[in-house]
């Protein structure tokens, strides 16, 4: 048994290995817009692993993550136009103000539980929507802000590379917080929150510091898309993007770290792919997505572990 578990793990990291090894060079084998395609991606999974620290690890499921992703890429872009704030200065600003953001809506949100949580978060996210879209002498309104003036470092390729960085900095951090005994104590709330403050570990607390540290990388991962596209819109915080980050999280697994990541690729090319033959892409999609949420009930990587399983007894 020792041994078969050494043997996945050297397996793991052999996968992993290989993985890095190609995100170094995709730059070199592929075509320009694939590696502004993966670019998408990876802010899509660090977006969906900000989530899914709420939503698979700490049992909260939040309708409005958009809200707070739209927070980080505006803080961005209107610290760079506005007020001309040096780059970085205006990108770690970013995911501070989210989590500011982040503390104040969680401070409401986590007194309420379950379906009141959810559209709590909602209503939050279509607040600051509303806010963006209505506030033009600050947000531009709904001509979003363009032309946003990025160094000329960040061509596509080091733009790619940027974000390769600081999303596998993230992602490692997020790594670390969920396998802390804090993370486990979070787990301990999502499987039975009665329980959990039974044996004196304040709920509500460690909920709303999971909010926080959500909204933080949220934040991280707007300003990326900001700096990558040059641009930001109101659409950033609607709904249907927080749609997008809570499929990705269901097709790949909210109970797997890796699931937000592989949810990423998959709903992106999808979506570029099936774009490509028809306007109603969105309809196909859906059905897609159908199919893999009631035959795939645990994501994709909860699939392949299920079979990965049978197949070693």
């Amino acid at each position: 048994m020792k041994n078969w578990a050494t043997r996945i793990i050297s397996v793991k990291w052999g996968w992993l290995g290989i993985l890095c090894i190609f995100l170094l060079i995709l730059p070199f084998i592929l075509p320009l817009s694939w590696v502004s395609l993966a670019t998408e991606m990876l802010i899509m999974a660090l977006a969906g692993c900000a989530l899914n620290l709420m939503l698979g690890y700490t049992g909260m499921v939040s309708f409005g993550p958009a809200g707070l992703y739209a927070v980080g890429a505006y803080t961005t872009a209107i610290l760079l136009t506005r007020y001309h704030a040096p780059f970085w200065g205006a990108v770690m600003a970013a995911p501070v103000l989210a989590g500011i953001a982040g503390l104040i809506v969680g401070w409401f949100c986590v007194r309420r539980s379950a379906v009141y949580f959810a559209l709590l978060t909602l209503a939050f996210a279509q607040i600051i929507w509303t806010i963006i879209f209505q506030w033009y002498d600050f947000t531009n309104g709904d001509n979003g802000i363009v032309n946003i003036h990025i160094p000329d470092f960040f061509s596509l390729t080091n733009s790619y590379y940027f974000s390769l960085g600081v999303v596998a900095v993230c992602v490692g951090l997020l790594w670390r917080i969920v396998h802390s005994p804090f993370g486990k104590t979070l787990q301990a709330i999502r499987e039975n929150p009665g329980r959990t403050e039974f044996i004196a570990i304040h709920v509500r607390r460690y909920q709303l510091a999971a909010f926080v540290i959500s909204s933080f990388f949220l934040g991280i991962a707007g300003s990326l898309f900001c700096v990558f596209s040059g641009s930001v819109f109101p659409d950033y915080a609607h709904w249907a993007k927080s749609t997008d980050m809570l499929v990705v999280c269901l097709l790949g697994g909210f109970y797997s770290f890796p699931g937000p990541m592989i949810g990423s690729v998959v709903y992106i090319v999808l979506g570029k792919m099936i774009s490509k033959y028809t306007m109603f892409w969105m309809f196909f999609l859906g059905i897609i997505i159908v199919f893999l949420v009631l035959y795939m009930r645990n994501g994709i990587m909860g699939f392949l572990g299920e079979k990965f399983s049978r197949g070693s007894h």
